[in-house]
Order: structure tokens, then C-alpha cells, then sequence
């Protein structure tokens, strides 16, 4: 009992004191440029910027003094019907939709990862990345460090009906990689 008791006051230790040293909750913020000559600011609290397919998006981070800045274009959206080559898979829900992804580091270090985006119907369905091979140059999961970038393709297989009002989704970076940084909309 006594051992519990010690590491409930230690974790509340730990955390006033983070707190008290500015550590910061960590929140992604982002803000959308370019395309079209508008440029989004972010609000200073913690928000989801939306864009248009081929706007810049720049997510924001900073946790215990690193500060983390990312620039993301999802650009050059394209439907098929099937993975290119002669054994090409067919999309089990309609088509595939294929976006050219590139990402920047501008401080601080990022992994970037296909799987950190998300293709969201406008009824909230939320479509996963699709196993589709065929389409390169594919974007990897790579760790980039300040001025290092990468770019590849991103497929999912959604429905037809999910374009309509759809729009592709970013994670958040360091504490809030499980939530919604920003989304393009198509």
C-alpha cells in the first residue's frame, strides 16, 4: 500500500512540476497557405485548419521546449479503377483515390507516414490507407530533421458516394498524433 501511495504522489510530482516548467500540453496547431492567394491562420489554441486540395498546411508543435514545424501539400488527386500493371488489383469499394503527398521539415524532427492520413466521407466514414502497390512513387514512412523532406503517393479505397464532400486527414504531431490536425478538402 505504501509503494502505491508513493508513486500517486510522485506521478502528481512530476506533473505539477512539468507543468510549472513550462512543458506545455504539446497540441498541434496548423495553418493553411498558398493556392488561390488566401492564407488561414491558426487561432492561438489548439485548432483543425482546412484547406483545398493543393494548399499548404503547417502543423505546429512544441513539448518541453521542441518545437516541431511541418509544411504538407496533398495535391493532384486522381480516381482509378484499378491498380496500374497487368496483374492490377481491383478496389474492393468502387475506386481508388490517389493523392501525391509532400512533406517538410522546417524545425524540430517529424516522422512522416502514409498512415498518418485518413480519407473522411462527408457522413464521417473514415477510410483507412488501401494495400495498392501499383501506384509510385509511394510516400514511406521516413524521419525527417530540419530542411530534410519527402513526397510519394497516398491511395484509398473509398465508394463513389464518399468523394462527394470528402476530404483527406492529417494527424497531429506528438501528443496529438491520434487526433485531426487539418484536412484537405477536395
Amino acid at each position: 500500500m505504501h509503494r502505491k501511495h508513493f508513486a500517486m504522489t510522485l506521478a502528481a510530482f512530476t506533473t505539477v512540476t512539468m507543468l510549472a516548467c513550462g512543458a506545455g500540453s504539446g497540441d498541434t496547431s496548423s495553418a493553411v497557405s498558398g493556392g488561390e492567394g488566401t492564407n488561414i491562420e491558426a487561432a492561438p489554441e489548439p485548432t483543425t485548419a482546412v484547406g483545398k486540395v493543393g494548399q499548404t498546411i503547417t502543423l505546429t508543435s512544441e513539448l518541453l521546449g521542441d518545437k516541431t514545424v511541418v509544411e504538407v501539400v496533398v495535391a493532384g488527386p486522381k480516381q482509378h479503377t484499378k491498380e496500374p500493371g497487368s496483374f492490377g488489383s481491383k478496389p474492393e469499394k468502387g475506386l481508388f483515390l490517389v493523392l501525391d503527398v509532400t512533406v517538410v521539415c522546417k524545425q524540430g524532427t517529424y516522422h512522416a507516414n502514409p498512415f498518418n492520413f485518413k480519407f473522411v466521407a462527408a457522413d464521417g466514414t473514415v477510410f483507412e490507407q488501401a494495400f495498392a502497390v501499383g501506384f509510385k512513387p509511394e510516400l514511406h514512412a521516413v524521419d525527417l530533421a530540419t530542411g530534410q523532406k519527402t513526397a510519394g503517393k497516398i491511395v484509398f479505397d473509398i465508394s463513389r458516394a464518399a468523394l462527394n464532400g470528402g476530404r483527406v486527414q492529417i494527424d497531429g504531431v506528438g501528443l496529438d498524433a491520434n487526433k485531426p490536425a487539418a484536412y484537405w478538402a477536395l
